[in-house]
């Protein structure tokens, strides 16, 4: 039973929780703490899946309150349920919360949001590697399109445009602007995943805040064996060919961002767990087996699970997180449709066939996922198109 506790120094909006997930006692273990102190005198004797914490209380705020809770106990999914937060207080909450949600919010709302987390939490059971992902305050941008971003967010003639096209190029900055924009905080009444549609409602503002939370990749603290540039230049052309393959404009864009993010467990794991990383790429190009085999062998899980336990705490796109999840062993992941897992693992295959990266060799195609699809006489096509797309973008 998964165990979770509620934080509010009102007494009305903790009796409101209790009625309104009450039907939901025999499903979970919930304790309600009347402020901030009160919370950190039962999270120092008891152990909590998930925290639901206001972020406006006296004494011990929901920031404060959130930062102790991510330094002693990264596994626990860290939640806000706020009706005060301007844009700043969110910047201010963003390294160490997974999700936003605003008062007034609806038991439909809450229990999705709850519920989607304790799913997500099953991806992973060893509790070292929840806590190395459940720990990430920030992940590293690309020094030279964080540059261009600020200084395009610095420009009066600068377009959305123009930035969600910088934005796109780098794998941090999409997954941090879709948990934003796509957080319940917003009440949007659909997911987004097109980055232009993103910034002109999130607005420059925000943008050039959200810059401000993530760090820039230093190459001098670069891992052993790891080239954090080749896997963004490696999920970048994903990206694109996933986009041409769904040939579908109502998940275009699920495709591409499915496509850039696909392999954002490969950073997590690089930067939070160095030495077990760098010896599964060593038994991947040392046995030239694929690198989620290896890492399966070591950890007891790949860079996919770890990617889409991210993604999932972060509340992106169910189809984001599925392809990142599945990109390699699609047949997990019944019902077999043509869809953006699809279009992802096709790309990643074909990508990967015409380049190593990191001299890692390629996770192979699965002809028998594709044949239950009803595709596998397309893939000729889909090899010439990777081979044209990759050509040009050699060229720029």
């Amino acid at each position: 039973m998964k165990r979770i506790l509620f934080v509010d120094d009102e007494p009305r909006v903790l009796e409101g929780l209790q009625n309104l997930l009450r039907r939901h006692r025999r499903k979970w273990d919930m304790t309600f703490a009347p402020g901030g102190p009160a919370a950190l005198e039962l999270l120092k004797t008891q152990r909590f899946d998930v925290i639901v914490s206001d972020m406006l209380m006296p004494e011990v705020n929901g920031a404060a309150l959130l930062t102790w809770v991510q330094r002693e106990y990264p596994h626990t999914v860290r939640i806000v349920l706020s009706g005060h937060m301007e844009v700043q207080m969110v910047m201010q909450a963003l390294p160490v919360v997974h999700q936003f949600l605003s008062k007034p919010c609806d038991a439909e709302q809450l229990e999705n949001v709850i519920e989607r987390t304790c799913q997500i939490q099953t991806l992973i059971d060893d509790p070292k590697i929840q806590q190395a992902v459940g720990g990430i305050q920030q992940l590293p941008a690309l020094p030279q399109v964080y540059q261009q971003l600020t200084q395009a967010l610095a420009e009066d003639r600068t377009q959305a445009r123009d930035v969600a096209t910088l934005l796109q190029q780098d794998m941090t900055l999409c997954a941090k602007l879709l948990q934003i924009v796509n957080s319940a905080f917003f009440r949007l009444a659909r997911r987004i995943t097109n980055v232009e549609e993103a910034v002109c409602y999130l607005g420059f503002t925000m943008v050039r805040n959200l810059a401000l939370t993530i760090g820039v990749f230093n190459a001098s603290e670069q891992p052993a064996g790891f080239s954090f540039e080749a896997l963004q230049q490696q999920a970048l052309r994903v990206a694109s060919l996933s986009r041409q393959i769904i040939a579908d404009s109502r998940r275009a864009d699920d495709a591409y961002m499915a496509g850039m993010l696909h392999n954002i467990g490969k950073l997590v794991l690089a930067l939070r767990m160095p030495e077990p990383s760098r010896q599964a790429r060593a038994l991947a190009r040392q046995r030239q087996r694929p690198l989620w085999q290896m890492e399966q062998e070591l950890l007891g899980v790949s860079h996919a699970e770890v990617g889409a336990y991210l993604l999932g705490l972060w509340g992106l796109p169910y189809p984001i997180i599925e392809a990142a999840a599945y990109h390699h062993q699609p047949r997990t992941a019944p019902p077999y449709e043509f869809d953006v897992l699809a279009a992802v693992h096709i790309a990643n295959g074909l990508i990967g066939e015409m380049a190593e990266t990191d001299g890692l060799p390629p996770g192979p195609l699965d002809s028998d996922y594709l044949a239950a699809l009803g595709v596998l006489g397309k893939l000729e096509g889909w090899r010439a198109l990777a081979n044209t797309q990759s050509a040009a973008l050699d060229q720029e």
